[in-house]
C-alpha cells in the first residue's frame, strides 16, 4: 500500500517537483552569480546618504524613484541605490555610487527572469488559487518523504549486522533498474528530513491563511508613519534621511545600519538595523520622529511573539537567507540549492523505474 501511494504520488507531481526543485535552486544559486558592489577606495569621511541618493538620480529610468539604500558594508566598499516604480516592493534597477566622493560608478538592471522563477515556485502561475496549490503540494511532498522512509525502513537483521549502510549507497556496479533504485534510495535517504523540512515550511508559507495562525497582519497601506500628512507634497523619498541617520548614531550607537527603505514621502523611510542582542538574524526596524527628534522601534525583536519568531525563522530558512554564524549559514544554503536539485532527482530517478518495470511487465506478458 505504501509504494503505491509514493508511486502514484510521485508520478502525478512530477512537473511541479521539478519545477520547484529547479526554481528552488536557481533562486539560491543565481543572485551569487549577479555583479558584486564595486571596491572603491577609501579616502576621507563618507558622505551623507541624501548626497549618495542625489547622485544616483540622474542615471534612473524615467518614472522610478529610490526604493532602498544599501550604505556601504565596510571602508572601500561602494553603497547601492535600488529603484523601482513607486509603491512597488521589489527594485528593478541599481546603481553603485562612490560613498566618498558621490558619483556613479556603475548601473545594473535586475534581471526580470528572478522574479519570473519567485512567482513560478511560489504558485506555479496558478493564479489566484497558486499559493493553495503549492501548499498541498508541499503536504504531499511531505507524505511522500514519510513513506518512503517507511518503504525503505530496514529489516531488523539488517540493522544488527550493519548491511543497512548498503541500501543508502550506489553500488559501483549497479546497471539499469538497480542503479535507478539505489540513486533514488540513496538521495531520498540523505535528504529526507532536509526535504521534509522544506516541504513542512514551504507549505507554511504558502498558505494564505497560515500567516494569520502565526500572528502576522500585513500593515494597511496607510500606515506608513503617524505623521506621514506633514510632508510636503514637493519632498522627495529622500529628505531628512541625513538628519535621521545622525540621530540614530546618537541614540542608538550601538546599532549596525543594514539597509533604508524609502518612498514617495520622507514620512515612509525606515532603517533596518541590527541591535546586539538580537543579531544579525533578527534585525529591527527604527523609523524617526522629526517633531520629537526621537528614533522608535517599530519592529522590535524582542517584543516578537512565539508566533511570528517561528515564521521569521521559517521563512529565514526555508529561503536560505541565514545571516550568521558565517559557516554555517554557507553550509545551510549549500544544503538547500543540493536539496532542490535532489528532489528533481528523485523525479527522474522515480518516473525511471516505473518505466522499467512497466516495460519489463509488458515483455513478460508478451512472452507468456
Amino acid at each position: 500500500m505504501f509504494r503505491k501511494i509514493h508511486r502514484w504520488m510521485g508520478l502525478l507531481l512530477m512537473l511541479p517537483l521539478v519545477l520547484q526543485g529547479l526554481t528552488g535552486t536557481l533562486l539560491i544559486v543565481i543572485p551569487l552569480l549577479l555583479p558584486q558592489r564595486p571596491h572603491v577606495t577609501a579616502t576621507d569621511a563618507q558622505a551623507g546618504a541624501e548626497a549618495i541618493i542625489a547622485a544616483s538620480r540622474p542615471r534612473a529610468p524615467a518614472g522610478m524613484i529610490p526604493l532602498r539604500l544599501t550604505p556601504a558594508r565596510w571602508a572601500g566598499d561602494s553603497a547601492m541605490v535600488a529603484y523601482g516604480p513607486a509603491g512597488e516592493r521589489h527594485p528593478t534597477f541599481e546603481v553603485f555610487v562612490n560613498p566618498y566622493h558621490p558619483s556613479v560608478i556603475n548601473t545594473y538592471v535586475v534581471p526580470s527572469y528572478i522574479r519570473f522563477l519567485h512567482n513560478l515556485h511560489a504558485d506555479l502561475f496558478l493564479l489566484p488559487y497558486g499559493q493553495t496549490a503549492t501548499g498541498i503540494m508541499g503536504i504531499i511532498l511531505s507524505a511522500m518523504a514519510f513513506t518512503g522512509l517507511v518503504i525503505w525502513w530496514p529489516h531488523p537483521a539488517l540493522w544488527k549486522t550493519g548491511k543497512w549502510r548498503k541500501t543508502v549507497m550506489i553500488a559501483p556496479r549497479a546497471r539499469g533498474l538497480r542503479l535507478w533504485r539505489e540513486v533514488h534510495v540513496s538521495s531520498g535517504f540523505w535528504f529526507s528530513f532536509l526535504l521534509l523540512f522544506m516541504a513542512l515550511s514551504g507549505s507554511v508559507l504558502a498558505f494564505p491563511f497560515a500567516r494569520p495562525l502565526f500572528g502576522i497582519s500585513r500593515p494597511a497601506a496607510h500606515e506608513h508613519s503617524h505623521h506621514e500628512h506633514a510632508s510636503p507634497a514637493s519632498a522627495t523619498g529622500e529628505q531628512g534621511l541625513d538628519e535621521s541617520l545622525a540621530a540614530l548614531k546618537k541614540q542608538m550607537p550601538e546599532t549596525i545600519l543594514l539597509s533604508v527603505q524609502l518612498g514617495e514621502h520622507p514620512a515612509q523611510q525606515s532603517l533596518e538595523v541590527i541591535l546586539p542582542a538580537y543579531g544579525p538574524n533578527h534585525p529591527a526596524t527604527v523609523q524617526y520622529d522629526a517633531p520629537t527628534g526621537r528614533m522608535h522601534i517599530t519592529r522590535d525583536p524582542g517584543q516578537q511573539r512565539r508566533g511570528e519568531w517561528s515564521f521569521q525563522w521559517l521563512h529565514m530558512l526555508h529561503e536560505a537567507r541565514l545571516a550568521a554564524p558565517a559557516p554555517v549559514a554557507v553550509i545551510w544554503k549549500t544544503a538547500v540549492a543540493a536539496g532542490g536539485l535532489v528532489l528533481v532527482v528523485l523525479a527522474f530517478s522515480g518516473v525511471g523505474m516505473w518505466t522499467i518495470r512497466r516495460r519489463g511487465a509488458a515483455r513478460r506478458e508478451n512472452g507468456s
